[in-house]
């Protein structure tokens, strides 16, 4: 799968989930966590998600990073699926 379309599925997840962490965005998309990292990192870049603050993973009972989608982001996709 290409990379731009793992950055639309992340942005899809973050999108129907309204904010996640790692591994529940990986189990939501079916992609790895390897691969996850490197393009949450791409997307933050982009300025398309913000790190949102800490908390408890539903899959790993530990303290990660949540990831959200940024403001503009939230728009552009609820205009492309309305």
């Amino acid at each position: 799968m290409k990379p731009i379309q793992q950055r639309e599925r992340i942005r899809m997840s973050l999108y129907d989930l309204g904010g996640a962490t790692r591994n529940e965005i990986a189990e939501h998309t079916g992609l790895l966590v390897q691969t996850l990292c490197r393009r949450l990192r791409e997307l933050e870049d982009l300025g398309h998600i913000v790190r949102f603050q800490h908390r408890e993973c539903t899959c790993t009972h530990q303290r990660n990073i949540e990831y959200r989608l940024s403001g503009h982001m939230r728009g552009t996709i609820t205009r492309r699926a309305a």
